[in-house]
């Protein structure tokens, strides 16, 4: 009996951790709030608006039996993850809802008020799939844990008349571990800030600004774009700032594997602050006839003290007509070094202007050699599509430029400081001198205040003494 009771254990051991239990239908807010306080799977049947935040703190899976929605209106954070898997499965997620339907009963899209944030991440792990977010203010913020997966993003307030967003913010990334897969943002402001030394990945980017940065990355913290999935693509574009800026100790790596991607900033598509931007691939590069392709406003990492620019050995620009009148790296004159490198050894300093000798077509560089890409450099006028030889401004008297670590120039005498033994120095040294009787003066004065102490103490005992 002991043996079958033991066997009938182990049998049960194998069998209950198979065993699926069924997902809690949800239809309003309240089984909502239930279910996930409860944990597991849940599946909404109909749209459901909240009155009050969700919190979340354990292994929650929300998914649809269609494509319905979690709405929230006024300004507040629709769902707070704490910790847990958490999983969003075809979830639509609207905060800052203007409370409208449309004509099938669904929210409206691209309709919510300037308010509202859809989640913050604090901790745990958070999967999207297939996730949608609408909101007035913040897609969503991470501050801790892992986020995964593939979230559709549209913030700000929609401008039906020229088709774009006001205000509002795509995703924030202050700490965690961010790796997505080619994410969608259609963003009012800043598309995806990273800060706090974070760091994010995506695997593929469709990401677009309409007033702020594309991608804006602060504090020493690293965003890598890279291309795995032959169906994704990286395209990033701002269509009032920059497509990309990179700011003080910070890096940027991007790696497209395949022809394609694109980098668009009306001011710039590419402004480095003081962090590096590697690029590897064939990246196209454009801005609009008063922006430049990258802009070097500091020539140096400046928490690494690293090269500020790093093009790969298997890197090529393409750059389309029509949108500047000559492509260029823009470098400030201002600074005073200037690190870079190019592992083709294409880049030169010519006449006081870096020049980059090698560009290509986005579609057909993994069909050309090296020695077309460079040829299509020089196919003005030939019914090329792209600008010429890419080259910088003119650089100040006073920068030190370093091309692969090896100095390339020498500033203009007069930038040097002058020194106590320069010879142009006319006024010499600035020594002031204490005139004799001063010093004298100093110690008589020092004396006398000697002998009144000693004065001062011989009166104080033999008065001392007369008392006694």
């Amino acid at each position: 009996m002991k043996k079958v009771i033991i066997i009938s254990l182990f049998v049960l051991g194998l069998i209950i951790p198979n065993i699926n239990v069924k997902a809690v239908n949800v239809s309003n807010e309240e089984q909502l709030r239930n279910a996930i306080a409860g944990g597991g799977d849940i599946t909404l049947t109909q749209n459901i608006e909240i009155k009050e935040p969700l919190v979340i703190d354990k292994d929650v899976h929300i998914d649809t039996d269609g494509y319905d929605a979690i709405m929230m209106q006024g300004d507040d954070t629709l769902m707070t993850i704490n910790s847990g898997n958490v999983t969003l499965d075809s979830v639509y997620l609207y905060a800052g809802w203007n409370g409208k339907y449309d004509r099938w009963g669904y929210p409206e899209n691209d309709v919510v008020k300037g308010q509202g944030k859809a989640l913050e991440i604090n901790g745990g792990t958070v999967n999207f799939d297939n996730t949608w977010i609408y909101v007035g203010k913040v897609g969503f913020e991470v501050n801790g844990g892992t986020v995964t997966g593939v979230p559709y993003i549209k913030a700000g307030e929609y401008n039906e008349d020229i088709n774009t967003y006001s205000g509002g913010q795509g995703m924030i990334v202050n700490s965690g571990n961010v790796d997505l897969g080619s994410p969608y943002i259609e963003s009012g402001g800043i598309a995806l800030t990273v800060n706090n030394g974070a760091n994010v990945t995506l695997d593929g980017a469709l990401i677009n600004s309409y007033e702020g940065n594309g991608i804006e990355v602060n504090d020493g913290s690293v965003v890598n774009v890279i291309l795995t999935n032959e169906h994704s693509d990286i395209n990033i574009n701002s269509y009032e700032r920059n497509g990309i800026e990179v700011n003080d100790g910070s890096v940027v790596n991007i790696n497209s594997t395949r022809a394609g991607s694109s980098i668009f900033g009306i001011k710039n598509a590419i402004y480095l602050n003081g962090g590096s931007i590697n690029l590897n691939g064939s990246i196209g590069l454009s801005s609009s006839t008063e922006g430049k392709g990258i802009y070097i406003n500091k020539g140096v990492n400046t928490v690494t003290g690293g090269d500020i620019l790093n093009l790969g050995k298997d890197f090529v620009f393409s750059y389309l007509k029509g949108t500047t009148p000559n492509f260029s790296i823009y470098v400030n004159p201002d600074i005073k070094e200037l690190r870079v490198t190019d592992e083709k050894g294409f880049m030169e300093l010519l006449d006081n202007k870096l020049n980059l000798g090698f560009c290509g077509g986005t579609w057909e560089y993994t069909s050309q050699t090296e020695e077309e890409r460079k040829a299509t450099c020089s196919a003005l006028g030939n019914g090329a599509n792209y600008d010429g030889i890419i080259e910088s401004n003119e650089l100040g008297k006073c920068t030190t430029i370093y091309i692969n670590g090896e100095k390339q120039n020498e500033p203009d005498a007069s930038c040097n400081p002058i020194t106590n033994n320069d010879e142009n120095n006319e006024q010499g040294p600035q020594i002031v001198e204490v005139p004799s009787t001063s010093a004298y003066a100093s110690i008589i004065i020092a004396v006398l205040g000697i002998i009144c102490v000693i004065v001062s103490v011989f009166v104080m005992r033999k008065m001392t003494k007369k008392a006694n």
